[in-house]
């Protein structure tokens, strides 16, 4: 599973010209799902996104995480961080999830962000076409990747997220 986070002053996301998800200043993460990723990658992306320390504290350090700042998250899919470009110039998907994989995950992942923050995480919308505006505060880009485990992963049900 990975994680593009972006430090934002404000981020939307719109689809067919309708704003979907917008937030202030907090996170914009862009999640890529793995074929083989399960509950206990998405767990563990939580845990780190919302525990990142990426916002100034009053000294000015990077010190201070989006849970701390009681601030927001949109949360926006995107398979093609699993893009493999490295044979020719077209880009290979065959590891991103499929979406009956990536779906149910996806979701699972943004009730998990909201249980750790406390209140709802804007998002996308899973599998359309976004136009995604933000302004970048820093500039700070993370990137967070976790590994599928070796062993089998257990898949998510709908039960689980709500």
């Amino acid at each position: 599973m990975i994680a593009l986070v972006q430090r934002v002053q404000k981020a939307s996301v719109t689809v067919d010209d309708v704003a979907v998800g917008s937030i202030g200043r907090g996170l914009l993460i862009f999640l890529g799902i793995h074929s083989q990723d399960g509950q206990r990658e998405a767990d563990w992306l939580v845990r780190k996104c919302v525990r990142l320390r990426i916002f100034p504290d009053d000294a000015g350090q990077m010190n201070v995480s989006v849970r701390d700042l009681g601030a927001d998250i949109l949360l926006v899919s995107q398979f093609t961080l699993y893009g493999n470009a490295r044979k020719g110039h077209r880009p290979s998907f065959t590891e991103a999830a499929r979406p009956a994989v990536a779906e149910p995950l996806y979701e699972y992942v943004k009730y998990r962000l909201s249980k750790e923050l406390g209140h709802p995480v804007a998002s996308g919308s899973f599998g359309a076409s976004m136009q995604v505006s933000l302004v970048n505060d820093g500039p700070v880009t993370i990137w967070i990747e976790r590994s599928p485990e070796k062993t089998q992963n257990s898949q998510v049900s709908q039960t689980e997220i709500r």
